[in-house]
């Protein structure tokens, strides 16, 4: 029965394991990176805690302990002391140096991300002409821009059409898309036809008939919005600085179209390389700011270990020329006793000689 029960049972479906590995691994390297950004403040409390700690120790040893102790205590709250205030100046080198590591990572971040650029504007053609005509130009005095080097640019005109007699007895009309550098030159082209989406004659009763009160309140319109893919380029040198629409009438007829309103749409796509930078940029500046800061503290320990701990040095420099006076005094130490043993050497064979004499 067991080995039946155990056929006829319905095999579990495959666990994404992989998926909640790649998900434990970015969360474990989150939080080492939020804890290693944010010791220096653990380390500065503790240490303060550690301080008040031992100097309230240390007041109550001295208020127990009698006047011969008071010397030994005096040193211990001094010791004390020197070690909050060293403490406090590591603390406050190792934040300034974390915060240098902050603006320099987010600026080598920001220098090498790319935003996609979207923009969205108005059109206006100029009915003058022969054929009405709109440029977009990139240099604007409220809102500069320009597309990055790489990047692919895609162009969509939005044009809102009246569904009037003139513009349904035209049927498809021709509109072309340039891009112009710098100079003026061409440096891409489409030309595409469009047209009013067919409605024949019964249907437009039925939708007037339908939507009659919201026409008549103006909440609805006898309108079309038609979107047009016109152009996509890749983006390189000479850069683009203009793009130009033109409509253009159908061969052999003169009537334009007519609009409402014209809408240019303006969208770019970095390399992949700059987009995943892109969407990965807070945990890329964490990262590099990481990384920074490590390299920053090895340098201060290695070239600038004064600046880092100034009491342990001036106490190694100090004990080190207590140790040189040492040395040099004992050396003097060494050199009187051989003079006065030289001295002595002559006195003691006078005397030899005269005892000699005498016997």
């Amino acid at each position: 029965m067991k080995q039946q029960d155990n056929e006829l049972k319905i095999p579990e479906p495959l666990r994404a394991d992989w998926f909640m590995v790649l998900v434990t691994i970015q969360a474990d390297l989150i939080y080492n990176a939020l804890v290693v950004l944010s010791s220096p403040f653990f380390l500065l409390y503790r240490s303060y805690r550690r301080a008040v700690a031992t100097v309230s120790a240390a007041e109550k040893a001295v208020k127990r302990a009698p006047s011969r102790i008071a010397g030994g205590a005096g040193r211990v709250v001094k010791r004390t002391w020197f070690g909050i205030l060293g403490a406090c100046h590591v603390s406050m080198v190792m934040v300034l140096a974390l915060i240098l590591a902050v603006v320099i990572g987010v600026g080598i971040v920001s220098l090498y991300v790319e935003k996609p650029v979207v923009v969205r504007d108005r059109l206006f053609f100029d009915y003058t002409e022969e054929n009405p005509s709109a440029v977009f130009s990139f240099d604007k005095k409220k809102r500069s821009f320009s597309v990055p080097v790489g990047h692919n640019v895609h162009v969509s005109l939005v044009l809102w059409m009246p569904e009037s007699e003139i513009n349904r007895r035209i049927g498809v009309f021709q509109l072309k898309v340039e891009l112009l550098s710098l100079k003026g030159e061409t440096i891409a082209r489409s030309s595409q036809p469009c047209m009013l989406r067919f409605r024949s004659k019964p249907i437009r009763l039925a939708r007037t008939f339908v939507m009659s009160v919201p026409l008549i309140a103006g909440i609805a319109n006898e309108a079309q919005t038609m979107r047009i893919d016109a152009l996509k380029h890749h983006e390189k040198w000479p850069r683009t600085k203009a793009v130009r629409a033109t409509l253009i009438p159908r061969a052999q007829t003169w009537t334009l179209p007519q609009l409402y309103e014209a809408e240019i749409v303006l969208n770019s796509k970095p390399p992949w390389t700059k987009r995943m930078a892109y969407n990965w940029k807070w945990t890329l500046c964490v990262w590099t700011s990481m990384y920074l800061y490590v390299a920053i503290l090895t340098a201060f320990l290695w070239y600038f270990r004064p600046v880092l701990f100034p009491y342990t040095s001036s106490r190694f420099t100090a004990e080190s020329e207590n140790l040189e006076i040492e040395v040099v005094e004992e050396e003097q130490e060494v050199m009187e006793r051989r003079r006065r043993e030289r001295r002595n050497q002559p006195r003691q064979r006078s005397f030899a000689t005269t005892q000699k004499s005498y016997t």
